[in-house]
């Protein structure tokens, strides 16, 4: 049963494509997107940014740090924004905007004008990623009483530790989809109160797999895997902190 949720917890949600690297790539392709999206996103930066990259060459695959400069295109508010860069492009959306019904068709529509300028032929990779920013007003509390997912740790080091990550990545449909989960703790900014971060990231990991007419469809199915994997990964004490409703209760509410 799929549920609603009166404060759902995600606090970022990221729908991230990568491009074959024989794609063409133009400069000026960041300044053509904007002018074609700059009612929706009139604000313009740059950002450098470092990322790992693997390469493959004579002697097998090799690691690379890459510095690569990105044009953000951002709302007034800077709660959405596209992020453009050589063969890469990103939609991302924080709260209040990042529930599906209104991140879904800002990745169609950026995706389209994007799809106008370069002319996409081909994916070698997307991912949706959401970050749920887990607040529980307590400040001592068992793990297992809100998560499914979760840590365990020995019998004589009792107790919520000082700090922890525990992840596991899930494949679907025999490889070609991967799903990773990570719990972390975080810093709580309320008084009385505990905090964690949920990260699930669910990403195509064969280039090729999905083509561009494709790759909408595969971010539906994609959300609908993220969706069932948050809820396998909580309990319904945390349901109830987040204000559940159940479908059918919540499209029969004023």
């Amino acid at each position: 049963m799929k549920h609603m949720y009166a404060n759902p917890p995600v606090s970022e949600a990221v729908c991230e494509f990568r491009f074959p690297l024989e794609t063409p790539w133009d400069m000026t392709f960041p300044g053509v997107l904007f002018e074609n999206v700059k009612d929706t996103y009139p604000k313009r930066d740059q950002r450098w940014v470092r990322e790992v990259v693997v390469m493959l060459g004579p002697e097998g695959l090799r690691e690379e740090l890459l510095v690569t400069e990105r044009s953000v295109l951002s709302t007034d508010d800077g709660t959405c924004a596209l992020q453009v860069g050589p063969r890469l492009f990103t939609v991302n959306c924080q709260t209040p905007h990042a529930d599906w019904d209104n991140f879904r068709p800002r990745i169609e529509n950026a995706y389209a004008r994007f799809n106008e300028i370069i002319g996409v032929e081909g994916i070698r990779t997307v991912n949706l990623r959401y970050i749920n920013t887990v607040v529980v007003p307590e400040e001592e509390i068992a793990l297992d009483d809100y998560f499914s997912f979760f840590p365990t740790f020995p019998q004589e080091l009792k107790g919520l530790p000082a700090g922890f990550i525990t992840g596991a990545e899930f494949s679907f449909d025999e490889g070609r989809d991967n799903c990773r989960v990570e719990l972390t703790d975080a810093v709580a900014e309320t008084p009385g109160t505990t905090a964690f971060l949920l990260n699930i990231d669910y990403y195509l990991t064969e280039e090729g797999e999905v083509g561009p007419a494709g790759v909408m469809d595969w971010i539906a199915r994609a959300h609908e895997r993220v969706e069932m994997i948050f809820e396998a990964c909580i309990t319904d004490r945390l349901r109830d902190l987040f204000g559940r409703r159940r479908e059918e209760e919540a499209l029969t509410a004023p």
